[in-house]
């Protein structure tokens, strides 16, 4: 058995549930959980965590059932999309605030929380309050408020949903860090890709309140074996050779000797590439990305394009 396994875990929210989804999270690693907003990933989240009650199937934390326990008695811990810092507290006695429910010397809580401030670069900050530091910051402290107490599990909600997207790259790389100095298990929830795959040892997608693909974060992206996984990891679907296909914007390239044509509707140099739209001859749109500064096309020419890697799809 995996350190934590759900196993066809069911609610109903009125008209809207999670259906049957079972995943296995390895001691140690990060599983995260990818879909568009409103698919159920945070409903998900809340039943592990014990904020709900399932209506039907099995929660396991490190080989004990836990479906039915109290939240305070799963051992999970909780970083929510919404800050939930105590705002008359200062950065360290959020900190400190798990650890003063246990039997610890004032002295041990200094000392592991100057500690884990440290590691994670809010160590100058413990004694301002949560509005006098920045939304990176805060969203650090309230990190090392759930992981102080030591979670059997850490689960994140979005958490880098409130800073800008320099930072979120900055903040991701330094929790991926984090988490494997300190072999934290955690569970990730995020409607970015490119954020959720960067993350990961393990993913899965959910659609619709269901988990409709798991498995590493390069077979997943490599292999989105459904159209609508494929358009949501951000690949064009189009029809290629009688077959329903998954082609990666940067797998088409833009030549004379192209075997399809294409009408431009719109390009544009973007920094590290050029973006252009296109729409093939059977009126399916698709992006095509050329790495660097390239000759931008003006909408309505006609353009040759090769398909340089495709995937095969299953039927939805």
């Amino acid at each position: 058995m995996a350190f934590v396994e759900i196993e066809g875990l069911s609610k109903r929210y009125g008209s809207f549930g999670i259906t049957e989804i079972s995943l296995s999270v390895e001691r140690g690693t990060t599983m995260t959980l990818m879909g568009p907003s409103g698919s159920g990933k945070t409903s998900l989240l809340r039943n592990i965590a014990g904020f709900d009650l399932p209506d039907a199937g099995h929660i396991y934390i490190g080989g004990r059932e836990v479906t039915h326990e109290p939240a305070g008695r799963r051992g999970v811990g909780m970083v929510f999309q919404e800050l939930a810092l105590f705002p008359k507290m200062t950065v360290y006695d959020n900190i400190a605030y798990g650890l003063r429910a246990r039997r610890i010397t004032e002295a041990e809580i200094k000392l592991e929380v100057k500690s884990l401030a440290e590691s994670l670069k809010i160590g100058e900050l413990l004694g301002r309050y949560p509005f006098e530091i920045s939304s990176g910051e805060r969203q650090r402290a309230a990190i090392a408020r759930s992981a102080i107490v030591s979670p059997d599990l850490l689960l994140l909600d979005e958490p880098f949903s409130s800073v800008d997207s320099q930072l979120r790259i900055a903040l991701r790389s330094e929790l991926k860090s984090f988490a494997r100095k300190n072999a934290l298990t955690m569970i990730f929830v995020t409607h970015d890709h490119h954020e959720g795959l960067f993350m990961a040892d393990s993913v899965s997608i959910i659609f619709d309140g269901a988990a409709v693909r798991s498995g590493t974060p390069e077979d997943v992206f490599i292999h989105p074996k459904s159209p609508r996984i494929a358009r949501f990891l951000g690949y064009n679907v189009i029809e290629y050779h009688g077959k329903n296909v998954a082609v990666h914007p940067r797998d088409i390239s833009i030549g004379r000797d192209g075997e399809l044509s294409v009408r431009i509707l719109s390009s544009g140099f973007e920094g590290e590439f050029t973006r252009f739209v296109a729409e093939t001859e059977r009126g399916e749109n698709i992006t095509i990305l050329v790495d660097g500064l390239t000759e931008t096309s003006a909408e309505g020419t006609e353009q040759r394009i090769a398909i340089e890697r495709f995937e095969e799809l299953e039927d939805e």
